[in-house]
């Protein structure tokens, strides 16, 4: 393949998925941070415990998770932080995976709380499954694409 054809097919591919993460977090930021009330509780249905604490990371996740999420998928625009931002996001997709797949093995049967708990969210929110786990895995993918194309290109030794 041409080099200059490779590398268009890549930057479209990195701004692509940018964007795709970040109206992704973005959309799904909002209506956490409107209600992070709704948000916890959504997290507590997992009920998923951590060693030493239990659920008391609940709120602090349902507080802080959200804004987090905005704030990357902004810094996924800005040269100097989309690294981060990316890493920040692959790391968040592999919780939500984990806590996913967790669910699912033990046959839960709630709403991701993906998006919320506001009736357009609930109408775009779905069950925990597989096939949230793919989509998850996918954004992920996709997270991992945007953190390898913003790292510095590796030095060039010629002898």
């Amino acid at each position: 393949m041409h080099r200059n054809l490779r590398d268009q097919i890549l930057t479209g591919l990195d701004w692509g998925f940018r964007l795709l993460l970040a109206g992704v977090f973005l959309y799904a930021a909002w209506p956490k941070m409107l209600d992070p009330g709704a948000f916890a509780k959504a997290i507590t249905n997992y009920r998923f415990s951590l060693p030493l604490i239990g659920q008391d990371y609940v709120y602090a996740a349902a507080i802080l998770m959200p804004p987090l999420e905005a704030v990357c998928a902004i810094c996924l625009f800005m040269s100097r932080l989309r690294r981060g931002a990316a890493l920040l996001l692959s790391v968040m997709l592999v919780i939500f995976i984990v806590m996913i797949v967790q669910a699912v093995l033990r046959g839960f049967n709630i709403d991701c709380g993906c998006f919320g708990a506001s009736a357009t969210a609930s109408a775009l929110a779905s069950k925990v499954g597989w096939q949230k786990v793919l989509e998850n895995t996918g954004f992920l993918v996709a997270a991992v694409f945007v953190y390898l194309r913003a790292c510095p290109p590796k030095p060039k030794y010629k002898l």
